[in-house]
Parts: structure tokens; sequence; C-alpha cells
């Protein structure tokens, strides 16, 4: 599992729920855990909702992942490569491996042997945006900036 999601389950897995004022949640990074300050843990935020970590909505966040699933490190803290902005076939992966439990490189495997099974017709995107669907891992909002990378490239 990745750091962002790390980050993320440690305020929902402190206050042992799974949704969260976005002030609280932002408050128990930089005061509680003392990991950020307040405003580089609001673009922590920012940087979990666009990966699909975490949802808001009216000021709440609520957890896009099962609490019990996520186990942090003893000793976890996360450095500041969290909010980097991954590009969407790590995206996709970091979303199938959170939904499903499923190691990396299994994921990656599966997706290998799509492109194998299609002759490498379809960018590693693409691919990986099926297999994400047939797990029934949310990826729509990837989908367009796929085809936006595709049009610069």
């Amino acid at each position: 599992m990745s750091d962002i999601l790390f980050t993320a389950a440690q305020p929902f897995k402190r206050k042992g729920i799974n949704c969260l004022k976005e002030s609280e949640f932002v408050m128990t990074l930089s005061m509680d855990l003392n990991w950020f300050k307040p405003d580089i843990a609001k673009a922590f935020v920012q940087a979990a909702v666009d990966n699909g970590v975490i949802a808001r909505n009216k000021g709440m966040l609520k957890a896009l992942f099962n609490l019990e699933d996520v186990e942090i490190p003893m000793g976890f803290k996360p450095d500041a490569s969290v909010f980097q902005e991954k590009d969407v076939f790590e995206q996709i992966v970091d979303r199938i491996m959170g939904s499903t439990g499923l190691e990396k490189r299994n994921i990656v495997a599966r997706i290998n042997k799509k492109r194998s099974e299609t002759a490498g017709l379809f960018t590693i995107d693409v691919l990986g945006i099926l297999v994400a669907k047939e797990h029934g891992v949310m990826v729509d909002d990837l989908i367009e900036k796929s085809y936006r990378n595709l049009l610069k490239g």
C-alpha cells in the first residue's frame, strides 16, 4: 500500500470512524500527529482526493477504503512526496491496491498480460483502466486525464 493511503487512513483510524470534518482531518495531521503544517495538510487533502483515496462533500471527508484493511506500519511518518501528482498509471494501480488488497506486482502482471493479449494496441493507462473496471474500482475521473495525456504525447 502507498504512503498516501497510510497518511489518509491515520486520522480516520485515530478517531475510529470513516468520515470526518475536513478541519478535524487537517487538525489531526498537523496538530495531533505533528506531521505537517496546516497549509501542507490541506494540500495533502487535495492530493488524497485527486488520488481517489478520500472523497470531499460539503466540508466532510470520507474514506474510500475499508479502515480495517489498512495496517499502518509502526513508526510510519509520511514525507512530502505524498503530495506530488502521480501519473495516471500509478494512480490506477494505487486505487486497485487500495480497493482489492492485491499487491502491486500482481496488478502490473495482470496489466502486462492484457498488453500481450491485445498485441500492444492500447496504452498502459487504458489497460490499467480495464483491469480496474474488472475489479469494480472507480477510475472514471482518470479516463479524462489519460485522454489528455494521450493528446499531449
